[in-house]
């Protein structure tokens, strides 16, 4: 069995899992409420106090594994889409840093990787890999790898949360079988567009939500909407922009069972609250807000 852990700006989410084959038992989900001055763009900043906590609620929810992997989901993870010539692998992880650190102007102490979503070839003949990069500074990992230490727990493995959303979504039939789909993973204070044409990844999106607290669920809502208004208006743009489109919601309990209905009604499209998905198997509690945990412990 392996553990999975996603750390959020505001919250933790725990799910551990067996798995057999290609389908994954789920034996027990979690989530946690922390304060979000425990987390910023530089890491953990109270290693010991979300290590205690954390470990304190896998003891009292019956946690077995020893095995860990964390998923990231705030704002220490930089995300950038790059097309870059296409070179051996070797090469490539340079060719990625180099970018980056052009790009974004970021400095040595930045830790870089990549997912390859595409390889293309340009009007000119030349080939080009299409990739999705990341990067997060070295002290901010190595403060995830230090509060793992201070839980006892064996890391294995480090993800980010839109690597694990594309793994989620090309494991799940359910979600690759349409012609156009927007997942929007709504947090407290933030939310993330995905736009996926044939289960294919195209781009995503990051939206600031008001903080919590500062305005009614309603207004949080009408923001949701709004930038959800703006993702169906860009798929018109693509090239199958006459396909059928659907809306899947994914994230805060209480704001995706409301949204739904106001998309389809507001927004006249097919809107659906994400489900448990067909490879996840067991009778542990499985909601939308665990995806990204899920899609993390998906093994490619």
């Amino acid at each position: 069995m392996t553990i999975a852990i996603e750390f959020k700006q505001d919250s933790v989410n725990l799910a551990e899992v067996r798995i057999k084959g290609s389908t994954m038992e789920l034996r027990r989900s979690h989530s946690i409420s922390i304060p979000e001055e425990w987390i910023d763009s530089e890491g953990v900043r109270e290693e010991e106090m979300l290590a205690m906590l954390v470990s304190q609620e896998i003891k009292d929810f019956d946690f077995k594994s020893k095995d860990l992997i964390i998923c990231v989901n705030n704002p220490s993870i930089i995300y950038r889409e790059l097309l870059v010539p296409k070179v051996d692998s070797k090469r490539l992880g340079l060719v990625v840093r180099s970018e980056m650190m052009e790009v974004l102007n970021l400095t040595p102490d930045y830790i870089m990787d990549y997912v390859v979503l595409e390889e293309i070839t340009d009007e000119e003949g030349i080939a080009k890999v299409r990739l999705l990069a990341v990067a997060s500074l070295s002290k901010a990992v190595a403060s995830y790898i230090e509060v793992a230490k201070k839980m006892k727990l064996k890391l294995v493995g480090i993800d980010t949360s839109t690597n694990a959303v594309l793994k989620f979504v090309e494991a799940s039939q359910d979600l690759t079988n349409n012609d156009q789909m927007i997942l929007v993973d709504i947090g407290n204070t933030h939310l993330r567009l995905y736009l996926f044409e044939n289960g294919k990844y195209v781009l995503s999106r990051n939206a600031k939500l008001l903080p919590a607290g500062a305005s009614s669920d309603y207004d949080v809502a009408f923001i949701v909407e709004d930038h959800i208004n703006k993702m169906i208006q860009f798929s018109y743009t693509r090239i199958n922009k006459t396909g059928d489109k659907i809306v899947v919601l994914a994230g805060n309990r209480d704001l995706v069972n409301n949204l739904k209905a106001r998309v389809e009604e507001d927004l006249l499209v097919k809107c659906d609250v994400l489900m448990r998905p067909e490879f996840l198997k067991g009778t542990a509690d499985f909601s939308s807000e665990y995806i990204n945990v899920i899609g993390s412990l998906i093994r490619k």
